[in-house]
């Protein structure tokens, strides 16, 4: 009887730590997995981040291109000043115009013509 006891005693023991060995290394493999999906979602952030700060440096340099020829066709104007009752010509003006439709539609990151057609129905 002792002996069955103590058979039946070692295999509950052997049991218990063969399960315990099982949940751990269940933990560490959920554990690892977490931790290597965190690890790829970091890396993709950082890819996003360098690329839309990359396209933000790019637009910045354009409006400042563009800012420095501005600048220096109106110092131009201000240090060989024009008597006439017309400051600026038609076509200064218009370009003038386009070059300040076109900063705000980069830094507003606006279509630069509508969106065709209509906007489909979901069905619900």
């Amino acid at each position: 009887m002792s002996r069955e006891l103590l058979l039946i005693a070692l295999l509950l023991a052997v049991g218990g730590y063969i399960g315990w060995a099982m949940r751990d290394g269940s933990q560490s493999t959920t554990e690892l997995a977490m931790s290597q999906v965190a690890e790829a979602n970091r890396v993709q952030l950082e890819n996003i981040a360098q690329i839309s700060a990359r396209q933000l440096e790019d637009k910045l340099s354009e409006l400042k291109a563009n800012e420095v020829h501005t600048e220096r066709i109106i110092r131009t104007e201000i240090i060989k000043p024009v008597f006439s009752n017309i400051c600026a010509t038609d076509e200064y003006v218009r370009l003038f115009n386009a070059s300040s439709t076109r900063a705000e539609r980069t830094l507003s990151a606006k279509f630069a013509d509508p969106v065709p057609g209509d906007i489909a129905a979901t069905e619900r």
